[in-house]
């Protein structure tokens, strides 16, 4: 592989903008895993009606083992993806889906209750979680490998808009169901749940309603292997995991149609990939002749060797990257995953304007209400179980609601509350992250450190409103709350956990460190899941007597910790973001400024190979701090350099201390060298040398004799496969 092809390969990318056949790939997939996750908040009620009518934790079983098999596929698919390909595994996890759909759709007894419908029914639901788990790191790798650098993140973040719209799908096709069976077997006249006469066709008519739910979900995975037949692998992975310039420019080519090549390809190659590089003189241009007279091929580490995952990870301390997008995605899913999976208990509390009412013979259904009084009324029943409702009905308010009108409720609230303003919080992010010009960009990694601050902010104030006003007019508030709570995820640090993971990890190990990060999210939210179901679900004791349901007091004020607990959790995400996390964006001055303030430019991202050049050229050439205690390190440094200078302006002048605490100018080529046999790109030694660090002059001729450091726009990780 020589530099021409990295530049040419990227110039390939670059000059393309938004690609519709890209997203579509990637985007059907996304929605496909998104409906079935989600799905559990729409069938959970009518299985609970038809099998578990008394007991919760059936519930609970079903998504933990969805939720397991998510971070098996994470993990799993991530690895494959690096060792043997992008496309040869893209397909597999729809194919994984598809097969467990129709598995948990037609989960059943057996004959004369021979199987055990529940263990039948996580199983597959376990089969399914595997493939969800496995188009996070796959949808996320090829949608950023495939898109220009102008357009990475916009792309990424329309991917990611799926997840809301399959959350809404889903809700819409089960009242869709609902709809067409209440036509067909008049539920609401047979008083299904209230009353025991019809039992038998109340619950053979629900049983069809989840079925059928869950079933449709097979249907966008087949479209979505239609569209997979018609993607070639990354360009990115076949030149610098394969080392076949032929093969990447070629399939890049067929993508999207052959670019003229710019005319100054073939006279120079600029170290940092020309217009992404960092502004001013040290550029570090270097004349394609000489660089072809001074290239000498070298051995490349080999790809997920004990070698080169040392050399990565823990020498070159990219582990912290790697720490950062987990903790983050971590933190993010303990709160995101607490409101939004299975959150029909919560959603019709915090809608709730009275307290709730007592199960007596007050109660107009506490006798059969049927025409023809026939049958029995199943309400007696509940009363007589400690007070407390089937698992299938969740507003203890409305406790003469038939299944069907439960059901309504519950799509109604979710898609109110959670469905409309996520979609809204997605479209507005993907509209602010664009780099089209057309309005001032937001630096991403500060964006998310802003957005785990503010989610804190809504969630605490959510749950002292909540407190304040629930069960009461007020609730609409505490409605209000939790909807803009759903806004501000979407509009910031749900989309950014999974767009930063899938930018700033080198080509050879991003889908795996990108599967890390997402299993590490859905480890929290197992964490989450658990601990909402052991609060909601725990035996109080009022006034001294065991109960199964709680006085309004203790329900108030456990629901009100819920969201306080996790605002506080959000906020240790502000500290990991601000901490561990790069900058995958530069600020560039407008060519008219004078580039001394941020009103006089725009945020631009940096190519997928300068970031993967890693911890050690973010540092060498840009000077980032990374660690809680370098961040504190340099507050204070600046503080005492603006007492010092008495302003600003010689703040601003002084050297870096990253660049001058551990590297004196003699010693700054071994560490070039020791990063150049890894995933760095060029150190651009001219602005080092402007930042006042003396550089010794081989250092730039060490670092083109090493063929493992390319030219060009640096490596993202080129490897060779065993």
């Amino acid at each position: 592989m020589s530099i021409l092809d990295r530049h040419q390969l990227r110039c390939e990318l670059d000059l393309n903008g938004w690609n519709l056949r890209i997203w579509a790939v990637a985007a059907s997939g996304f929605l496909t895993d998104s409906y079935n996750l989600f799905s559990t908040n729409v069938i959970l009620a009518s299985i609970s009606f038809v099998y578990f009518p008394d007991d919760k934790w059936p519930g609970l079983l079903i998504n933990v083992f969805t939720l397991l098999g998510s971070v098996v596929g994470q993990l799993l698919f991530g690895y494959l993806a690096d060792r043997y390909g992008r496309t040869r595994l893209y397909g597999v996890e729809l194919v994984l889906v598809i097969v467990s759909t129709i598995g948990v759709a037609t989960s059943s007894f057996g004959f004369e209750n021979n199987m055990s419908f529940l263990g039948t029914f996580i199983w597959w639901r376990f089969v399914m979680g595997v493939g969800i788990g496995a188009e996070y790191p796959l949808s996320a790798v090829i949608t950023s490998e495939w898109s220009s650098t102008q357009s990475r993140a916009t792309m990424l973040s329309s991917v990611f808009l799926m997840q809301p719209v399959g959350q809404a799908l889903a809700q819409l096709v089960g009242l869709w169901v609902l709809l067409g069976r209440e036509g067909r077997f008049q539920l609401a006249e047979l008083q299904c749940g209230l009353n025991d006469l019809h039992e038998a066709q109340c619950r053979r008519a629900v049983d069809g309603i989840w079925r059928i739910v869950i079933g449709s979900g097979a249907v966008p995975a087949l479209l979505a292997i239609v569209f997979r037949f018609f993607l070639y692998d990354c360009g990115l992975y076949s030149l610098e995991v394969k080392n076949k310039p032929g093969i990447a420019l070629r399939d890049t080519q067929r993508v999207y149609g052959a670019t003229p090549a710019p005319a100054p390809v073939a006279a120079a190659i600029d170290i940092n990939l020309g217009s992404s590089s960092s502004p001013g003189p040290g550029n570090g241009t270097i004349p394609m002749t000489s660089m072809q007279q001074q290239i000498s091929p070298q051995p490349m580490p080999v790809q997920f060797s004990r070698d080169d995952l040392y050399n990565y990870f823990i020498r070159d301390q990219n582990w912290l990257y790697l720490l950062g997008t987990s903790m983050t995605w971590f933190i993010l899913d303990v709160g995101f995953y607490g409101v939004s999976l299975d959150n029909r208990g919560t959603l019709a509390d915090i809608w709730a304007k009275r307290p709730a009412v007592a199960l007596d013979a007050s109660l107009p259904c506490w006798n059969s209400t049927l025409p023809d009084g026939g049958g029995t009324s199943a309400v007696p029943q509940w009363q007589a179980r400690g007070g407390a409702l089937p698992a299938w009905a969740t507003d203890a308010t409305k406790p003469c609601q038939t299944i069907s009108e439960v059901l309504v409720e519950q799509a109604q609230q979710y898609l109110v509350t959670v469905s409309a303003s996520s979609i809204a919080g997605s479209a507005a992010f993907i509209w602010f992250v664009s780099e089209s010009g057309r309005h001032p960009t937001w630096p991403r990694r500060q964006w998310l450190t802003a957005s785990f601050v503010a989610l804190a902010a809504l969630f605490i104030a959510a749950g002292a409103v909540y407190y304040g006003g629930a069960h009461t007019r007020a609730a609409p508030a505490t409605v209000a709350l939790v909807a803009v709570c759903h806004f501000a995820f979407n509009f910031g640090a749900n989309t950014l956990t999974f767009l930063l993971p899938a930018e700033i990890f080198p080509t050879c190990y991003r889908a795996t460190c990108h599967g890390v990060s997402a299993a590490a999210g859905k480890v929290g939210s197992l964490i989450a899941v658990l601990a909402v179901y052991g609060i909601n679900n725990a035996r109080y004791r009022d006034d001294g007597a065991s109960s199964e349901s709680p006085s309004p007091e203790t329900r108030r004020g456990r629901q009100g910790l819920v969201f306080v607990t996790f605002g506080c959790v959000l906020l240790l995400g502000a500290v990991c973001s601000w901490a561990y996390l790069p900058d995958p964006q530069r600020f560039r001055p407008r060519p008219d400024g004078d580039g001394g303030g941020r009103s006089g430019g725009r945020w631009e991202s940096k190519t997928l190979e300068e970031l993967g050049g890693g911890r050690e050229r973010a540092r060498l050439v840009e000077g980032e701090i990374l660690t809680v205690r370098e961040k504190v390190r340099e507050v204070r440094r600046r503080r005492r350099e603006r007492r010092r200078a008495g302003g600003a302006l010689a703040a601003a002048a002084a050297p870096t201390p990253t660049l001058r605490a551990g590297i004196s100018g003699m010693d700054i080529p071994s560490r070039v060298a020791a990063a150049g046999g890894r995933h760095q790109p060029n150190v651009d030694v001219e602005a080092l040398q402007h930042q006042g660090v003396g550089v010794y002059e081989g250092a730039a001729q060490h670092q083109q004799h090493d063929s493992r450091w390319p030219s060009g726009s640096g490596s993202s990780g080129q490897r060779r496969m065993d």
